[in-house]
């Protein structure tokens, strides 16, 4: 049914039918109009990341319930994990997410890489959101 909605510059061709070149012209350049600004709105929405389920979790920061030697718990997006990781980590200290094997979370050290200066945050486009740049030292 939505895909009826692309097709709304086909659909609009009957304004042809019923009415005169001089009224239907206009018509049909809106109907083009907003569906050009329809195409814009779905081709930024399909370029958007994933930012749910287990794709939207990686790179995420968790924090160690239970120690991590190397299995134990950590919180994500207020859900309880198992996790695995190579890291010794303790409790409360704050992980990163590397990726979801079913119900466990693999998982390293926390790095805060903005304030060692490995990191810079740049606005993404015109939207609230950022990315992650590295920068590279020349020391």
């Amino acid at each position: 049914m939505c895909h009826l909605v692309l097709m709304m510059p086909i659909f609009g061709l009957a304004v042809f039918w019923f009415w005169p070149l001089a009224v239907a012209g206009p018509i049909y350049v809106v109907i083009v109009f907003f569906s050009v600004l329809l195409y814009r709105a779905i081709m930024r929405a399909m370029k958007h990341t994933v930012q749910t389920g287990c794709e939207g979790m990686v790179h995420e920061k968790a924090e160690v319930l239970k120690h991590l030697n190397p299995e134990g718990l950590v919180l994500v997006h207020g859900e309880i994990w198992k996790a695995v990781s190579t890291d010794f980590l303790g409790k409360g200290e704050l992980a990163e997410v590397l990726g979801v094997d079913g119900l466990t979370v693999r998982v390293r050290r926390w790095h805060n890489r903005e304030s060692e200066g490995i990191v810079q945050r740049i606005p993404w486009r015109n939207r609230n959101k950022t990315v992650d740049v590295e920068v590279f030292k020349c020391h």
